[in-house]
């Protein structure tokens, strides 16, 4: 059987919240609603969970003066959620509103923030926005109380993570909507917990110099009251002492010792009049005021005058009192003090340096709300205010918990591209909340995203029609245009290899034949459309071997004639082979085995199906071709070879094995020695050994020896011989 005394206690409860609704309609809501939590509670033994949602209501009601439907919410709440009542009962007996509310707590509650304190304002901003109702927030503001009264019910763990919630994204909220009493209060007890014994210290050296304190006041205040008195105002004098979270943050900011903080309390007037009046008698008390104590022009701060967009409206004065003592005075009417205590738009504008004036009439919708809790529609009041606010505003997360600000409307590939080039270039998809979803697909407030990419993947012309965000949009154009540029180099290389493989030059007089043989605009084109696979490689030899029907008489079978002139060469008709591009009556190949180039000591082979070729006189061939076929062999000579002249040649280069080793060797080449790079790759890494080929522009042999020495020299390589 239940604890009768902790039944009496809930049914106590159940009735304050009752009594404080200001109609009868809301008052048997709020009874059925509790009666409901309570009748649950007792048949499955959970008094506890009973008391903590009618204490979080009370707080709703009492400390934030919200109206019924929060408290509604936070009574069904775990009903809801444990299937006590179906969502169409809720509806049907308590309104649709309430159950969103419900909703809107249970996405807070869903949200991941275990990395709030590097994205604390877009947290800030992701709670006020998480729901439709504002109320939602404040709600979450009034648990979060309960929590920190109760904190010695919870686990180290868990406490430690409610007081840094608090100090870094519940704090700050309840500050900017006006929540003085709760701010401050939660201020105080998450610092009695993180902070005790520098909390017990101030606290008792409050106490111990209150009655000094009161001592002061009392003094400085009389002369006031009695002139204010005299001068027919009717007006309410008193101090207040700053918080201890308060005074040890000016004791920081400060640099001081708390007997050196003179500014621990203020003193405020509030004038008990007419409307009508209120402004001219607000600076008529000021005129008394500075009768009495010197004042500091410099600190007036005339928000009478000049209200604050936030509804803000008070005189302050910093004055010199007794003993030399700075004071603030705060002189306000009673109209504006009930603003300015109960509002919830108070003081964070100006405090905060925000100037955004729609900000200030989101909250200023808020403080409406809770100045007339019962009558108030937030559907109308606050909806609209917020969207404005915040319309151009989502927040995601990634799956390891940081939180992105996007822009709304923004799509899954926006997101992507947001991130890195690549990621947005290679994107696929995304798993949002769980669940698959294509490229398109719009995000929304508190979503949790995860990308998923694919190596295969490449930017698509179709991404352009559905991409929001305008910088995407010139990265996906861009990552189009180098993709075309790929695939342009991929179809020149194919052209290069079937060009070399029919035995001849690669040309711009062979591309430009191409182009017109296969009806492109252009060489790019024709790379392109090689590239893309469109056109077929195989053709190539047709295009450039179908002669012009006036070159068919001129050189009839010139083909034909190869063992005729071979045989001239051989009988001695011709003593040796001269090599050189102008020369087109003897055709030949430079072999691959040892890539002679202009200079090096070179002979003639003559194969039996692939015509002449041209190796180096240390080819590694050379001594197996002359000893088995020197019938085969002639002597080759440069024509009119320049000793001097520039030309590329291919490095093999091997040593000692480093993942940056192209890095190194390519900096070495252009820094110190200023040598152009042609070409570079890897050709073999094992173990610690690497070996690679670089191909370099060259002045002279002489030149390429200096460099090759130059290179043998470095640490990392070994060994450095030339390909060509």
């Amino acid at each position: 059987m239940e604890n009768i005394e902790d039944i009496t206690i809930l049914e106590q409860k159940s009735q304050m919240l009752v009594a404080a609704r200001a109609s009868k309609e809301a008052a048997l809501l709020a009874g059925k609603a509790a009666g409901i939590l309570i009748d649950y509670a007792i048949r499955n033994k959970i008094i506890e969970t009973a008391f903590y949602y009618l204490d979080i209501a009370l707080i709703l009601s009492s400390d934030m003066n919200l109206g019924t439907e929060p408290v509604l919410a936070i009574l069904l709440k775990e009903l809801l959620e444990k299937g006590a009542i179906t969502a169409e009962k809720a509806d049907a007996e308590f309104g649709q509103q309430v159950r969103e509310l419900i909703t809107g707590m249970q996405k807070i509650e869903k949200l991941d923030t275990s990395k709030y304190t590097s994205n604390s304002e877009n947290f800030i901003k992701l709670l006020l926005t998480i729901s439709e109702d504002v109320r939602v927030i404040l709600i979450r503001l009034g648990q979060r109380l309960h929590d920190l009264r109760t904190l010695h019910q919870y686990p180290p763990e868990v406490q430690k993570k409610i007081v840094g919630e608090i100090n870094v994204l519940y704090n700050p909220i309840a500050h900017r909507i006006g929540l003085y009493s709760i701010k401050t209060e939660m201020e105080d007890l998450a610092m009695h917990f993180s902070e005790p014994e520098i909390y017990r210290e101030l606290a008792q050296k409050v106490k111990e110099t209150q009655k000094v304190r009161d001592v002061y006041t009392k003094g400085f205040i009389k002369p006031i009251g009695e002139l204010l008195e005299k001068n027919g105002f009717d007006c309410e004098v008193k101090s207040r002492t700053k918080s201890i979270p308060s005074i040890r943050k000016k004791m920081l900011v400060q640099k001081v010792e708390f007997d050196k903080v003179y500014d621990l309390f203020a003193i405020r007037i509030i004038i008990n009049n007419v409307v009508e009046n209120e402004t001219a008698d607000c600076w008529k008390v000021y005129s008394l005021i500075t009768d009495i104590y010197t004042p500091n022009p410099r600190r007036l701060r005339d928000w009478i005058s000049f209200p604050k967009a936030t509804g803000y409206e008070s005189l302050h004065t910093t004055v010199i009192g007794p003993e030399g003592r700075w004071v603030e005075v705060q002189i306000r009417t009673r109209r504006m003090d009930d603003i300015a205590e109960k509002s919830v738009a108070a003081h964070w504008k100006y405090k905060s340096g925000d100037k955004k004036g729609g900000r200030a009439e989101f909250y200023a919708a808020i403080r409406e709300l809770l100045e007339q809790p019962e009558n108030a529609k937030p559907e109308k009041q606050t909806t609209r205010e917020k969207r404005e606010l915040y319309s151009d505003e989502i927040f995601v997360f990634t799956p390891k918990g940081d939180l992105k600000k996007l822009t709304a409307g923004y799509t899954i590939l926006d997101f992507a591209f947001e991130i890195h080039s690549e990621i947005g270039s290679t994107c696929t998809g995304a798993i949002v909340n769980g669940v698959m979803v294509p490229l398109k697909h719009v995000l929304k407030n508190g979503d949790t995203v995860k990308i998923i990419t694919s190596r295969s993947q490449k930017p698509s012309h179709n991404w352009l029609e559905f991409v929001k965000s305008p910088r995407v949009i010139s990265r996906i154009k861009h990552a189009l245009k180098m993709e075309t540029y790929k695939e342009a180099d991929n179809g020149k290389e194919i052209i290069r290899n079937k060009v070399v493989q029919l035995g001849l030059e690669f040309t711009d007089l062979v591309t430009h034949k191409l182009v017109d043989a296969f009806s492109c605009e252009n060489i790019l084109d024709l790379y392109q459309k090689f590239g893309e696979g469109k056109l077929d490689p195989l053709k190539i030899k047709k295009a450039l071997a179908e002669p012009e029907k006036e070159e068919i008489h001129a050189v009839p079978k010139k083909e034909e004639d190869f063992p005729g002139r071979v045989s001239d060469v051989l009988s001695g008709k011709e003593d040796f082979i001269l090599i050189d591009k102008g020369i087109n009556f003897i055709h030949y190949q430079f072999a691959k085995c040892c890539n002679p180039i202009p200079g090096d000591k070179i002979f003639a082979f003559v194969s039996v199906s692939q015509g002449i070729r041209i190796h180096k006189t240390n080819c590694p061939n050379a001594k197996d071709l002359v000893t088995r076929y020197g019938y085969r062999v002639m002597e080759a000579r440069w024509k009119e070879f320049d000793a001097e002249k520039s030309f590329t040649a291919y490095l093999s280069i091997s040593g000692n094995n480093k993942g940056n080793i192209l890095e190194i060797l390519s900096d070495f080449l252009t820094r110190e020695l200023k040598v152009s790079i042609r070409s570079s790759s890897i050709q073999k890494i094992s173990g610690n050994m690497y070996s690679c080929e670089i191909g370099i522009f060259v002045d002279t042999r002489t030149h390429l020896k200096d460099i090759i020495n130059r290179l043998q020299k470095l640490k990392e390589v070994t060994s450095v011989k030339q390909v060509n």
